[in-house]
This record gives C-alpha cells, structure tokens and sequence, in this order.
C-alpha cells in the first residue's frame, strides 16, 4: 500500500477525531444551565447595606420570598413618591385579592442618595407606603455598589442658586424571585392594577 494513502488515510482520521471532540465540547458547554435566570438578564446581585431600624442586611436575608425593588430618595418631589405609591397601591391590590400571596413579597426602597437618608430618615419615609416595606441605606460605597448590581443609573444634579441638590436616577422597579434571581420589571408610571395582575400571575405559577 502506498505511504501516501496510509499518510493521507491518518490525517483524515485526525482531522475526524479533533471535529468529533469539538463538537462533544460543544455539545457540553451549550448543554449547561444558565447561571443567572431564563431570561439571561444579569440584574441583581449581592448587596451589604442597613435598614430603617438600623440592622445590617445583606441580599441572604430576603431569600425565599420576592423583593419589590425600587431605587430612589427621600428629598425626590414626584417622581419616587408616584412611583412607590404606585407600588403600595399594588401590594394593597394582591393582599385583598389573596392576603398570603401579599406575604411572600418584601417591598423594598433603596436610596441612592446615602448622604442625606439616614436610618432615621429611610425610617420616617418608609412609614408612608406599604407597611412592610424596607428601606436600606449604607455608605457611598455601598450604595454605589447595589446600584451597579442592579444597572441602576443616578447622579447629584446640584443647583447653582441653592446648598440643596436633587438626584437624576432611572425609575424601575424590579421584582425578583425566591432563589434571588432577576424576574421581572416595571418601567415607571406603570399602574398598580397592571403590577398587581402581573406579580398575581407571576406568585401563582
């Protein structure tokens, strides 16, 4: 038998093997499960920040219920008040619809203006939404770092004409499951009874 057809006979073997290996590698690494959620979303994450009674928390403790999560200020004029009232009035839609459902959601308001919300202040602020809702607060550091987890955009908007400031910030609230995973999110404005029917059907499956 010629040299060259057995030559030609093992590189084609060769050239078999290495397809043969990059396509089980293939299948392997395709075959593996999402390390975030279904929906690929990379929103979320740990967090290391106080609450309006002064606890240190982290994102362990809310394991194994959803968080309603919204980022804003206590000195906001309209568009936080609006937008947690908006949350409130949907939490108040699926406590009287099902009462144990509104128990395996946590209501929580973090602020990106730590400067200025204290423990104290995150505490009289809360008080005028959704009774269990949590507000958490922390250092700039740790503000910074919850917002990046969650992609959330803000920044000082100071005045020239006055000491006092206001924050420009993006308006989402998130939902997220359980298992501490992104699930869902509402754009600002959206109404509560389009929230409730969603977090409703969301709960229940």
């Amino acid at each position: 038998m010629p040299k060259s057809f057995i030559a030609r006979s093992i590189f084609i073997l060769c050239i078999a093997l290495i397809v043969a290996a990059a396509a089980f590698i293939g299948m392997k690494v395709f075959d593996q499960k999402p390390t975030s959620n279904q929906s690929g979303a990379l929103i979320g994450g740990p967090f290391n920040l106080v609450d309006h009674t002064g606890k240190a928390v982290t994102e362990k403790d809310f394991l194994g219920k959803y968080m309603l999560i919204y980022y804003g200020y206590t000195y906001c004029p309209d568009v936080c008040p609006t937008s947690l009232t908006l949350l409130s009035g949907a939490m108040d839609i699926v406590e009287e619809k099902d009462p144990e459902l509104a128990k395996q959601i946590t209501p929580v308001f973090i602020t990106v203006d730590p400067e200025r919300d204290t423990v104290s202040a995150m505490n009289d602020y809360v008080e005028n939404f959704y009774p269990t809702m949590v507000g958490l607060t922390g250092t700039t550091e740790q503000v910074s770092a919850a917002a990046k987890a969650y992609r959330v955009f803000y920044q000082k908007a100071e005045s020239e004409e006055s000491n006092e400031y206001l924050m420009d910030h993006s308006s989402i609230t998130y939902l997220i499951g359980p298992d501490g995973l992104y699930a869902k999110h509402y754009g600002h404005g959206t109404e509560s009874d389009k929230m409730a029917a969603s977090l409703i059907e969301i709960l229940s499956n």
